[in-house]
């Protein structure tokens, strides 16, 4: 009776986070909007023959945007295969994430199920991993894809290293997506598998190594664009933005993280904030429940790698506290975590085998949680989205914003005088100089001609960025010109004597860092290929 009641209540929980997709319109949050313009704008990207996209053609008013090459690229992955197909960006968004969570709710099933975990306690695991606070609201308040599909990579994140039957390829799937999913997250995650996997295959050094090696070809993998995303940030004025400075300053209070009620909102400087921190009564119960039974004397049969975990999720509580900030201070680039309470996204899953040593060692606990679970159901279930709206593509294709919260992408010489005026064309400086003709002009690449009777500068209304190229042809005669972004307020611009040109410009691959993290995944690539084919001919 109480594994169909279990069966049941997961039934529901999928149905209460998805209702809201149910209705024509898309959910008003934080990020929805924004992702859908990414989703346009990776398409467009790739169209006009950027591989892998960089550049957002069309974000900041047509000027461009260097957002991919910093934000996660996982969820613009894989919306090209929808949009190719002709589905909407807002159908596409609502079809990812719930076949997210249904992933990442099967990963909680397999979990327990190489924990031992009987089949009543693994519909539990789920029911509790669905109903998380964090999950919630992101659903339905923040709209981070990004986060949901960390969340949802992180079960299975956590199975690999306790399975033995998990296999090679699974494995370096599992472990680059999750690279890709989110930023924040991927750097967080990998320091958990990695210690998880070291407390859990130590006495083997074989498997301990074939753990280590999945997650090396995982960093060769995805290096295409983690190596730019680091090596390529002092271009861009993320470091200075409010979000990552203030980061101190978004510290939640201990009631908030006990009772604050699932809302929107948003998250303020100082301690009143509007937005639900909570990690719900489930979570208190799971972390007490647990440390009780961990510690109690009879209870000899412990797991460290349970152990272990369970720590890691008492610090993520403890993480977004004022009293941790010590902690925070002393960690290098800590502060592009950018909202500790972003921490919560690893409690759930962290608690999962606490939660299943507890719940078959003490009846009381199952049915405290149970109970606490029923009427997490029925609060989701009462859940509104603040509003609707719907766009058409074309509306997602000439967004005329920068997606990110802060701009923190911008490149530190862009300003944004004329922003308004921009023109497909370029602009002379001297505007009695001579003519131009354009030929072709897209976000990504350019082509026009140009007849100066003297020397001017010229200015393509574009946001420079690493990788932008142009070349000038004289009398059958082609090089590049050197830019002098400074002199046009962050713009491509380059000065040329009287004469005829013909001009083309695009944005390419052409740094160190993108052409060394393409070749280094391309080949890993290749080489994975060329050992699974030998291992299975």
């Amino acid at each position: 009776m109480k594994k169909l009641l279990l069966i049941a209540l997961v039934v529901l929980s999928f149905f209460a986070l998805f209702r809201l997709y149910l209705q024509p319109g898309f959910p008003y949050t934080h990020d929805g909007e924004n992702h859908l313009a990414r989703f346009a704008n990776y398409k467009i990207a790739l169209k006009e023959g950027q591989f892998p996209p960089r550049f957002a053609p069309n974000l900041m008013n047509h000027y461009g945007y260097p957002v991919f090459n910093y934000n996660y690229p996982l969820a613009n992955i894989l919306s090209v295969p929808f949009s190719t197909l002709g589905i909407s960006y807002e159908l596409t968004f609502k079809l990812l994430v719930i076949l997210s969570v249904f992933f990442g709710a099967l990963g909680v099933w397999q979990l327990a199920k190489v924990l031992r975990a009987s089949p009543t306690t693994r519909w539990l695991s789920v029911l509790f991993w669905l109903l998380q606070p964090f999950l919630v609201s992101a659903i339905y308040f923040r709209g981070n894809i990004g986060e949901v599909f960390a969340l949802s990579l992180l079960p299975w994140l956590l199975w690999l290293p306790f399975s033995s039957a998990a296999q090679r390829l699974f494995g370096i799937v599992i472990l680059t997506a999750f690279l890709l999913s989110h930023n924040i997250s991927a750097v967080i995650g990998s320091g958990i598998y990695l210690s998880l996997s070291a407390v859990c295959l130590y006495r083997s050094k074989q498997k301990l190594l074939t753990s280590l090696s999945l997650y090396g070809w995982a960093v060769l993998l995805s290096l295409w664009f983690w190596l730019p995303a680091v090596a390529e940030i002092s271009f861009v004025v993320v470091g200075s933005t409010g979000l990552v400075s203030d980061f101190t300053n978004h510290f939640v209070t201990l009631s908030q993280l006990l009772w604050s009620p699932l809302r929107f909102g948003f998250s303020y400087l100082g301690g009143v904030d509007s937005l639900s921190f909570s990690v719900g009564l489930p979570t208190i119960l799971v972390i007490l429940g647990s440390l009780i039974l961990y510690f109690k004397k009879e209870q000899r049969t412990k797991s460290f790698p349970q152990i272990l975990l369970c720590i890691f999720a008492v610090l993520s509580v403890f993480g977004q506290l004022a009293i941790s900030r010590p902690f925070w201070e002393a960690l290098p680039s800590a502060s592009f975590i950018q909202f500790p309470w972003r921490l919560s996204l690893f409690t759930g899953t962290l608690l999962l085998p606490s939660l299943i040593y507890a719940s078959q060692r003490s009846r009381l606990v199952t049915k405290a949680l149970v109970l606490l679970l029923i009427f997490q159901v029925i609060i989701v279930l009462r859940l509104e989205p603040v509003d609707y709206f719907h766009k058409n593509n074309i509306d997602y294709d000439v967004f005329s914003q920068s997606t990110s919260t802060q701009n923190e992408n911008r490149t530190k010489e862009f300003t944004y005088a004329q922003i308004g005026d921009w023109r497909p064309e370029p602009k002379l400086l001297d505007p009695t100089a001579g003519s131009f003709s354009v030929q072709a002009w897209s976000g990504s690449a350019r082509k026009y001609s140009l007849q100066l009777d003297r020397q001017t500068t010229i200015i393509e209304p574009t946001m420079y960025f690493p990788g932008w190229i142009t070349r000038v042809e004289e009398s059958g005669y082609s090089r590049a010109v050197e830019y002098q972004i400074e002199d046009a307020q962050g713009r491509i611009a380059f000065l040329l004597p009287a004469g005829e040109y013909q001009i083309t410009s695009r944005v390419t691959q052409d740094t160190a860092s993108r052409l060394m993290g393409n070749t280094v995944s391309i080949l890993g690539f290749g080489v994975l290929l060329f050992t699974l084919r030998k291992r299975h001919g």
